[in-house]
């Protein structure tokens, strides 16, 4: 009866030997397979880097013409305040010209000026400029 009592517990001890050993290996496994549907930092798409360009329709204009601009945006949202600017006195000031960003992410504005000689403008969406433009105003 001892004998038996010992086959019984060494058989039972056996088997949960290798119910553990099976469990570990499918925890394993499971780990395994969830690590390999990880994608490392790196291979995430980065944040689009906000732009913004411009585009005159003239280059050179008569006073108090009517001068268009336009331009495309990535990673500036739809309906985002489009600002004109003027470069005076050494620094940009905001013209009182705005838009706004469409939902094809391009914009169009115009602007008028009576102050003669070149004019460089610019537009701000989003906390990002665009190059300069330089339109000449002649009389």
């Amino acid at each position: 009866m001892r004998n038996r009592s010992q086959f019984v517990r060494r058989t039972a001890a056996a088997v949960a030997g290798l119910a553990l050993a099976a469990t570990g290996f499918g925890v394993a496994g499971a780990l395994q397979a969830n690590a390999a549907d990880v994608k490392p930092a790196a291979a995430t798409q980065p944040a689009v880097a906000k732009t913004v360009s411009i585009k005159s329709d003239k280059a050179t204009a008569k006073v108090w013409t009517k001068v268009s601009f336009s331009g495309k945006t990535t990673g500036i949202a739809k309906n985002t305040v489009v600002q004109v600017q003027r470069f005076e006195n050494n620094k940009w000031v905001n013209f009182p010209a705005t838009t706004k960003v469409t939902s094809s992410s391009t914009y169009s504005v115009w602007v008028q000026s009576g102050r003669t000689g070149v004019n460089k403008f610019r537009v701000v969406a989003a906390n990002t400029a665009s190059a300069a433009v330089s339109v000449n105003i002649t009389k």
